[in-house]
């Protein structure tokens, strides 16, 4: 069972659909989003850009999984109907 920070894979599958994330999470589009705010979208860049800048083995597939991630994070953040799974 995927897990991120406390929320269970249901809640997970269920902020992306509510945010209309995509499946799986389109950080594109996410970046385009005016009701995004510019500071979460620097955080979810920059979630890429450090792990390329961190490991040298990186791929463009693992910053990008990551920068999902991030978003999902972050989007939870944004919206407080949500608190972790016990």
């Amino acid at each position: 069972m995927v897990e991120i920070e406390g929320y269970s894979e249901d809640q997970i599958a269920a902020v992306c659909e509510m945010w209309k994330l995509g499946s799986p999470v389109d950080v594109s589009a996410f970046l385009d989003r005016a009701d995004i705010p510019e500071q979460v979208k620097k955080k979810v860049r920059e979630a890429g850009a450090s792990l390329v800048g961190r490991h040298n083995d990186a791929t463009q597939a693992d910053a990008y999984r990551l920068m999902q991630i991030c978003i999902i994070i972050e989007v939870i953040k944004l919206d407080k109907r949500w608190s972790p799974s016990e």
